[in-house]
């Protein structure tokens, strides 16, 4: 395939690279939410926006991955349920043309200027009510070689990701110490951060 990008490369193989369950984290932040409009940014591969659809969310996610939206189809196909699926960089896709019940990221590490423009339209796309799910490798992570990128700049700190989305109300937000068992990707102990909150009135 002609101009595959980093993403592209890693998900090439009909393997699943960061496997096909839900993150525990996300998946333990869904339990028992009200279905609704669902947003997954830079989904990849798909397993947690099909773990959604399963839920009977209504999903969209977003990615530059082709490879990713493969499977992510295929995965979702196989599962029996449905979900759409944006094809493009999730910083210049018009995905927030319409408000979303739920938002998810999960692992998406942007440059700093980049990241809290993007996390503050997160928040903006969320209508009253809506939820928010972060779940992000926390600047402790660098070195270990269980997942993440190897750039102190691009794990992120627990506080500053916290004032980034304007108008939500953090029900948790926190540092953990965890064991990834994610594919071939995440494996081993790990710095996570976790941030579940609730935008507010606009």
């Amino acid at each position: 395939m002609a101009c595959m990008n980093r993403w592209d490369e890693r998900y090439a193989s009909d393997r699943y690279f960061y496997g096909t369950e839900p993150n525990e984290l996300v998946r333990d932040a869904l339990a028992g939410l009200p279905t609704g409009r669902a947003l997954f940014l830079a989904e990849g591969e798909g397993r947690n926006a099909v773990h959604a659809a399963a839920l009977g969310h209504e999903v969209v996610a977003v990615d530059s991955s082709v490879e990713g939206r493969r499977k992510a189809l295929a995965l979702a196909a196989e599962r029996g349920v449905a979900l759409t699926y944006l094809l493009g960089d999730v910083g210049a896709t018009a995905w927030d043309d319409a408000p979303y019940d739920l938002a998810v990221l999960c692992f998406f590490h942007a440059a700093p200027a980049e990241r809290a423009r993007f996390h503050a339209r997160t928040a903006a796309a969320l209508r009253p009510g809506g939820r928010v799910v972060v779940v992000s490798f926390a600047k402790e992570q660098l070195g270990r070689g269980t997942g993440g990128p190897q750039d102190l700049e691009l794990l992120q700190d627990l506080d500053e990701v916290r004032g980034e989305f304007p108008g939500v109300t953090w029900e948790r937000a926190e540092r953990l110490e965890v064991v990834q068992r994610e594919g071939r990707g995440h494996v081993g102990p790990a710095a996570v951060n976790l941030l579940v909150g609730t935008a507010g009135q606009r």
